[in-house]
């Protein structure tokens, strides 16, 4: 199987996951009639994180590997694929941090949520996207 058809099927996980994660908390957070349990929500939303993190393992060792392997000669495509990757992954490990850790800055993790959504889903879609249209056209 090659590379980037392992990569493509992990993304897809990945922004599956990154998708239930947020609409989850959406749903708890944004909307103004509550219909669904908070618990069960907040349930949904950790499962769904560590499903992220489970799959953010292989993708970043791809992701590291393919990068070893390129070198300067990279695309345009994959320069921002990888800084945006970067930003993900920061975002992340601060979100989590502010959760776990510093409470106090607790009424940013909706706002960095949003945020690392956005980036999952344009870094999913500048390359597997891009795989995706490859192979169809």
């Amino acid at each position: 199987m090659p590379a980037y058809f392992l990569k493509t099927i992990l993304g897809t996980a990945f922004i599956a996951a990154a998708l239930t994660s947020f609409l989850s908390m959406m749903t708890l957070m944004g909307k103004p009639e509550k219909k669904t349990d908070p618990a069960k929500l907040r349930k949904i939303h950790r499962a769904a994180g560590i499903v992220i993190s489970i799959l953010l393992v292989p993708l970043i060792y791809l992701g590291a590997r393919f990068l070893a392997r390129t070198g300067d000669a990279m695309s345009i495509r994959a320069g921002f694929h990888v800084v945006l990757a970067i930003a993900f992954v920061v975002l992340l490990i601060l979100k989590i941090a502010i959760v776990r850790v510093y409470r106090n800055f607790l009424k940013y993790a909706p706002a960095l949520g949003m945020i690392i959504f956005t980036l999952a889903v344009i870094v999913f879609a500048i390359s597997a996207g891009f795989t995706v249209l490859m192979n169809i056209f």
